[in-house]
């Protein structure tokens, strides 16, 4: 279907976000979706501290536990810019969700990746001070830190050290690959540089020595939590995030796959108040909460 008209309105506005992305406001607090407590908190490791913002829906003695990793650098992304999202899942699901301040910076992958798995591992260590057990944690992610939620998952699996009840991964990056034109991946040529999304910012992952998730074997997809992908149509990695859902079912994964025709990627955080944000909240919170209906994708 056609881009949606009040996007197309919007780049025709602002050019030059076609490649630099889609300017993210920071709402003042007072115009937040209201929760029952927000806070900011310092996570200790061994060698470094990372702040986190926990999330808390209502008073209650047990929590069902949501890790989270924020949209990065692709959607100028940090722990204020989700903080809406964080606020809306949260309530909707009744999940408490610990949100992760992670360092954007991709230049050296291998480490913004081990901080991430080392701050998951201690959050799931540490489950009880967070009013919730290490049986019911899921893990949560959009854009780029839907790609480390994911590596997060897998790694997790290869070394057998913790698992999760779900993971949602919003419009991931599956291919740690830098073709444009000759991609085998149709959406990368077609919409590359047009609507908010620049392929260069994934040279940090390409220069890695991170497996990427398509290229992950089927053995280990075959042990994926039940996991809820979404995908838009005129976002440069579509067609690759739509690829991994694939090889996740074909592995004997359980995998729901979401395609918003019209869209671009950074729905879930662009554009608040439209149809298909709030729909992702919708979907979301009924797979969490194990309420789900029929999907046309």
């Amino acid at each position: 279907m056609p881009i949606h008209s009040y996007i197309l309105k919007y780049f025709d506005e602002h050019p030059d976000q076609r490649i630099s992305g889609v300017k993210q406001e920071i709402q003042l607090y007072e115009r937040r979706p209201s929760i029952f407590h927000v806070e900011d908190q310092i996570l200790q490791l061994d060698d470094f501290k990372l702040p986190i913002r926990v999330y808390t829906p209502e008073q209650q003695e047990q929590y069902s536990l949501l890790v989270f990793f924020h949209e990065g650098r692709f959607m100028n992304g940090n722990i204020e810019a989700s903080d809406i999202a964080c606020r809306m899942i949260s309530s909707f699901s009744g999940h408490k969700i610990i949100s992760v301040d992670y360092p954007v910076n991709l230049d050296n992958a291998n480490n913004t990746f081990q901080t991430c798995y080392d701050v998951t591992n201690s959050i799931i260590q540490q489950a009880n001070l967070f009013g919730g057990n290490t049986a019911d944690i899921s893990i949560c992610g959009g854009s780029i830190g839907a790609t480390i939620a994911t590596l997060i998952t897998i790694e997790a699996l290869k070394r057998n050290e913790f698992s999760f009840q779900k993971q949602i991964l919003f419009y991931p990056i599956t291919a740690f690959k830098e073709e444009i034109e000759d991609s085998e991946f149709l959406s990368r040529k077609m919409y590359n540089g047009k609507y908010g999304i620049d392929l260069k910012n994934i040279n940090g992952f390409c220069n890695s020595n991170l497996i990427s998730p398509l290229d992950t074997d089927h053995s280990i997809l075959a042990k994926m939590p039940n996991t809820l992908i979404y995908t838009a149509e005129y976002d440069p990695f579509s067609d690759e995030g739509e690829a991994f859902a694939e090889k996740i079912q074909t592995s004997g994964g359980q995998v729901k796959l979401v395609r918003f025709d019209g869209n671009i990627h950074g729905l879930m955080q662009s554009f608040p108040g439209s149809p298909d944000y709030m729909r992702g909240f919708e979907i979301t919170t009924e797979f969490l909460s194990n309420e789900e209906k029929e999907v046309l994708t």
